[in-house]
């Protein structure tokens, strides 16, 4: 499905809130940890390429493969600020993604994680809202279970 980047045919914000049973600091380095092998917690399992051009910025790249030939290609732009912050601006075929994130201590071992999503779509035929936001809630519904199995499990937060 091929966009005219030059028109925006929708745009919806919403925001996704979860907490998390493990500190600020650890969900902070744990959220913010991109790697390589991120695509695991992907059901499309998409393949990244992360790349680190300076401490507080991230470069992104996620491939998987398309209907037809060839692949899918996004380019994430992550911009980091410790502790608590960072954002995500995402660039794709079909949409523009803006995140931004923000970590919220409910306690030594309680941690809220706040989203704000912005979608604006290059394509005439894209998800509605409430599918958008359920399918991000559904996503990181998986993201705070593995989260907090590994700080149970005693792994640390990086690599």
């Amino acid at each position: 499905m091929r966009g005219d980047s030059r028109k925006i045919w929708g745009e919806y914000s919403f925001r996704v809130s979860k907490v998390v049973n493990a500190p600020k600091k650890y969900v902070y380095e744990w959220c913010t940890d991109y790697r390589d092998d991120d695509g695991k917690f992907s059901t499309s399992k998409p393949r990244f390429r992360v790349i680190r051009p300076h401490p507080k910025r991230v470069v992104r790249v996620r491939t998987h493969p398309s209907e037809g030939s060839g692949e899918h290609v996004a380019v994430d732009l992550i911009r980091l600020s410790p502790p608590n912050a960072w954002h995500l601006d995402e660039i794709d075929d079909t949409d523009l993604e803006s995140v931004d994130y923000r970590l919220t201590s409910l306690g030594p071992r309680r941690t809220r994680v706040t989203l704000v999503v912005t979608e604006r779509w290059l394509v005439s035929d894209f998800p509605d809202k409430v599918e958008t936001e359920a399918g991000s809630n559904r996503f990181w519904d998986g993201i705070v279970a593995a989260l907090e199995e590994s700080y149970r499990s005693g792994r640390p937060a990086k690599g």
